[in-house]
């Protein structure tokens, strides 16, 4: 079945993006002779992160986050499982930021997007943030919860000054965490190096969707 799916997801992802000529130029900017490969990358990894298996490891000190703390990471590997992750192990409150979808969509198309999204970020305990709820976004993270949310958009940290700031209010540490999945387990790493995990493996990285201004992959 997920076979099935990551062929289906892989010829979407070519028809979004190489109908539209902008995409298609970034696009080659940035990947240049992998562009193939890299969407049949990210097309597995959404696969795996709608049909996920239950072989996880976690590396880092756990202790970290176990008082509260802010994640942060990229459009990287299946960062969706990370709540579902340190659930099982932590078992901790868990919040993420995301975007209203209509906010780049059809009005119809956004709402649709937003519900479906919705019920299923939220369906492994996790609590839904969006940007302007920062009161409640406070209110969570003074609680002890572990707030997640992805920095990157036209370059690889575009949001981290706002994420740096919430953790300096809350008094709580910013730590980054990378989702990826590796000879058929999924890992999660906390502290690492995000741009080092990139240069290693660039074909994780959502570079279709993200950071159109970032370097072209080495």
């Amino acid at each position: 079945m997920r076979s099935v799916l990551e062929i289906l997801i892989f010829f979407i992802l070519v028809i979004i993006y190489w109908c539209s000529r902008s995409r298609r130029q970034y696009f080659k900017q940035r990947v240049d002779k992998d562009r193939y490969q890299n969407l049949k990358t990210v097309a597995r990894n959404i696969a795996q992160m709608i049909y996920s298996g239950k072989q996880f490891k976690f590396f880092g000190d756990s202790d970290l986050i176990k008082n509260g703390a802010i994640l942060y990471s990229l459009h990287f590997g299946v960062w969706e499982l990370m709540p579902k992750i340190v659930h099982s192990y932590l078992n901790k409150n868990i919040g993420i930021l995301v975007n209203h979808y209509t906010d780049n969509n059809s009005l119809l198309m956004g709402k649709l997007m937003d519900k479906i999204f919705y019920y299923w970020r939220s369906s492994n305990n996790v609590r839904i943030f969006y940007p302007d709820e920062v009161f409640q976004i406070v209110n969570f993270l003074k609680n002890g919860g572990v707030f997640a949310a992805l920095i990157d958009g036209d370059t690889f940290y575009t949001k981290f000054k706002k994420i740096e700031k919430l953790a300096s209010l809350c008094q709580v540490p910013l730590i980054p965490f990378a989702v990826y999945c590796e000879n058929g387990t999924t890992i999660m790493k906390i502290g690492c190096n995000l741009e080092e995990l990139v240069k290693k493996r660039p074909n994780d990285y959502w570079w279709f969707y993200k950071s159109r201004k970032s370097v072209k992959v080495l």
